[in-house]
């Protein structure tokens, strides 16, 4: 760990996968050992380490144990790109923790759970995981990531109140390098989303330094992809480069990085007026990655780009209600609408998350109303709620 803090990958995954004494148990050193691997999201190997744990040892006869291997499964999942499966994963892993007192892994869950449930467009419920990142850091469990903890808090935040609302918390983990250091570490893609978040809140220098800091990490993890990945990504974002952007799209391993870097590099083609089919081309690529990896809030972020330049694409897969008829007479924009809304968000912060007034919002859940047969934001909610049951029951 101490190696993994300093910034020293290579030594750290050494480390790990080095057999300890007789006193050790070896399968959280082999869960740890593949939790590194994933985090530097060498998703592959994970899964051979990972898969000689479960042949050559019990795995469910201790609950930190289950505990510690459902966590690194949360993870795998979110790394690979399937939020909905993390999530799933994760919330296992808080029963697992509670029934076996495995309470240092609360934070790694809560990251998680945060992440996952703020690309599924879950905000609120990513805004209470991200409260209790608060409460881990009090009791003292947050020492060996407060860095991930940090960017998963501003995430939820970021979410609900935009990027004005965590700027306090942008600053802080760009200008602490140890902060930096261990997030970039964790978390490839981080990079490129503070760089963003930096410049939209006005801050080049602050852009400029993080873009420095993933650059550096680059040295000490060389001959792993992510890492290089998100520093392409992080520096053609802040100049506007589209041949870095474009190499960081084919180097990430992770679908979900993956499809940020290609809308980075739409956006970045869009205004550089260096063509339009170009752009819509990435923003498409864009969308799929969103759709495969669960993260419906990007990808209507993505879809409202598309409609901007004309072009309709990025569809939500849609529940079936119970009298058989589907919700396919609602338009993308109505069922982003619908989606949040029975979430319990106001039409602010929807047309926040969409990109569109709170007039706007008003305007389709007008319509939303009419073709889902509702009278209310409650009755909506309450139907919705039946509806996603129904599909995930079928699924």
């Amino acid at each position: 760990m101490s190696a993994w803090l300093a910034g020293e990958v290579h030594r750290a995954i050494e480390l790990a996968a080095t057999p300890g004494d007789d006193e050790n148990d070896p399968r959280l050193a082999k869960i740890w050992h593949a939790r590194l691997l994933i985090r530097v999201r060498e998703l592959p190997e994970a899964t051979r380490v990972l898969d000689e744990l479960t042949t050559s040892y019990d795995v469910t006869d201790d609950a930190g144990v289950s505990a510690a291997l459902t966590t690194c499964r949360a993870e795998f999942a979110l790394a690979s790109g399937d939020a909905g499966s993390a999530f799933a994963e994760a919330n296992v892993g808080l029963g697992l923790v509670e029934g076996g007192g495995a309470y240092a892994l609360l934070p790694d869950l809560h990251v998680v759970l945060a992440l996952s449930a703020v690309r599924q467009s879950a905000t609120s419920t990513g805004l209470r995981f991200a409260r209790n990142l608060g409460d881990d850091a009090l009791l003292g469990r947050t020492a060996h990531m407060r860095g991930q903890c940090v960017w998963a808090a501003a995430q939820a935040f970021e979410a609900d109140g935009g990027p004005a609302s965590v700027s306090h918390l942008v600053e802080r983990l760009i200008s602490d390098d140890q902060l930096t250091q261990e997030l970039l570490a964790s978390q490839p893609a981080a990079a490129a989303w503070l760089v963003r978040l930096a410049r939209s809140i006005g801050d080049e220098q602050l852009a400029f330094k993080c873009v420095v800091r993933a650059e550096s990490l680059t040295v000490k993890s060389w001959g792993f992809r992510s890492p290089h990945a998100a520093a392409l990504h992080a520096k053609g974002l802040f100049k506007g480069n589209p041949d870095r952007l474009r190499a960081a799209c084919e180097l990430y391993s992770d679908g979900w990085a993956s499809a940020s870097a290609a809308e980075d590099l739409a956006q970045t083609w869009s205004s550089l007026n260096l063509g339009r089919d170009r752009a819509v081309e990435q923003f498409k690529r864009a969308a799929a990655g969103y759709e495969r990896a669960g993260a419906t809030r990007d990808l209507a972020r993505v879809t409202s780009k598309l409609r901007e330049l004309g072009v309709r694409s990025g569809r939500v897969r849609r529940p079936m209600r119970r009298d058989g008829h589907r919700t396919g007479s609602l338009t993308d924009t109505e069922f982003a609408v619908a989606n949040l809304v029975s979430q319990g968000l106001t039409n602010v912060q929807v047309g926040r998350q969409l990109y569109i007034s709170g007039h706007t919002v008003a305007f389709h859940l007008k319509k939303i109303f009419r073709k889902m047969e509702v009278s209310s934001r409650v009755e909506l909610a309450r139907t919705w709620v039946s509806l996603t049951s129904d599909q995930q029951t079928a699924d």
